[in-house]
């Protein structure tokens, strides 16, 4: 049920408390004709009309009017008609719930579900929506308020409307971004790969689209590697990209710049086998990985490797790597491309150049 039938229904004590504490705001207060001064004042008497049709009608006519009625409200809400003072209470609560979905339906969409998402952003953060209806505050600030408040709520273990608190979260942000594009915001890749985050974006296609939105307009913001990681756990294309970023610059840890590598594992472009080849005569050393006895050391030449094996369509446990792990990530786990020593590590090489020397000399035209 829409939130706004919600209200109307069993919301009372609520919207009594809001309109006690509303704030003042210019959006409310613009100029109206006098003509439409006259109908909004004619549908509040009609608010306290014997028929209960005409009640509703004249309630949901002054609902889709939206801020400009509150004048008029407020006037009601002091009406000896205790009909139209509760009524004129309830609207002016409805009507600034209205007037976020009006906003927030822009970037979400207009379907019940993305309705249905937006009336849990409501409930998450009642006070703020109610403000922002009536005062302009800016989004950065916004953003902020609720990144600390998810924050809390996973330090304090609660789970209260973690989606709609999530979805605050991104939209703001999204807002941030939408006005202020140089801005660059802080990760908030934590709050994104708790359990409850994770089983909201499988259960609400909204927020997932919403997150989708989020993504292609913070995709220059925070640390590469940072971004790379985000990218690869969500399989996004702009991995690729990022990893070129990386690899580019000299000065990133040879840490990072393995996941970089494994990046391009799926990559066909030309342009990125040069990055390739510069990694496969760095002998940086990597990760160090025991399994069943064995200790196995990888360097960032190794995974250059692999990942050339694999951009060729080959298997690199066929060229010497015999302790592969498969990763949804990067394809391989970094760990898993070692080897014991540089006997096996040198056999790796000279049979994969043994296998590029063939085929070379068998694609030769006579």
């Amino acid at each position: 049920m829409p939130l706004v039938s919600y209200l109307r229904i069993c919301g009372l004590v609520i919207v009594i408390a809001a309109c006690a504490t509303a704030a003042v705001g210019a959006n409310a207060d613009e100029p109206l004709s006098q003509e439409t001064q006259n109908r909004i004042e004619e549908l509040v008497q009609q608010l306290g009309n014997d028929s209960y049709r005409a009640r509703e009608r004249a309630a949901d006519e002054l609902l889709k009017v939206g801020m400009p009625t509150k004048a008029a409200l407020f006037a009601g809400m002091k009406s000896t008609d205790l009909e139209v003072a509760i009524r004129c209470r309830r609207l002016w609560s409805e009507v600034r719930i209205e007037a976020g979905w009006q906003q927030v339906r822009e970037v979400i969409g207009d379907s019940p579900a993305s309705r249905d998402l937006y009336d849990q952003m409501f409930l998450a953060a009642p006070a703020v929506w109610y403000e922002l209806a009536e005062t302009p505050r800016a989004a950065d600030i916004l953003f902020e308020e609720r990144r600390g408040q998810l924050q809390e709520q996973l330090k304090d273990k609660q789970a209260d409307n973690w989606e709609g608190a999530l979805a605050n979260l991104l939209y703001f942000g999204v807002r941030v971004k939408k006005e202020l594009p140089q801005k660059e915001l802080p990760r908030v890749d934590d709050l994104l790969r708790t359990g409850r985050s994770q089983q909201a974006l499988a259960d609400i296609e909204p927020l997932r689209g919403l997150l989708d939105v989020w993504t292609s307009v913070t995709r220059t913001d925070g640390p590469a590697f940072d971004r790379l990681l985000v990218a690869l756990r969500d399989r996004h294309p702009q991995a690729v990209q990022i990893a070129r970023e990386i690899l580019s610059d000299r000065e990133t840890p040879a840490k990072h710049r393995q996941y970089a590598l494994l990046a391009l594992a799926s990559s066909n472009s030309p342009e990125d086998e040069k990055l390739i080849d510069d990694a496969l005569n760095d002998s940086s050393s990597l990760d160090v990985l025991f399994t069943k006895g064995l200790v196995i050391k990888s360097q960032l030449r190794d995974v250059a490797l692999a990942v050339q094996i694999n951009r060729n369509g080959q298997d690199p446990a066929e060229f010497g790597f015999n302790y592969l792990r498969p990763n949804d990530s990067t394809t391989y786990s970094p760990s898993s491309l070692g080897f014991r020593d540089s006997t096996e590590r040198d056999a790796a090489f000279e049979k994969w150049s043994a296998f590029t020397s063939r085929e070379m000399f068998e694609e030769e035209p006579e």
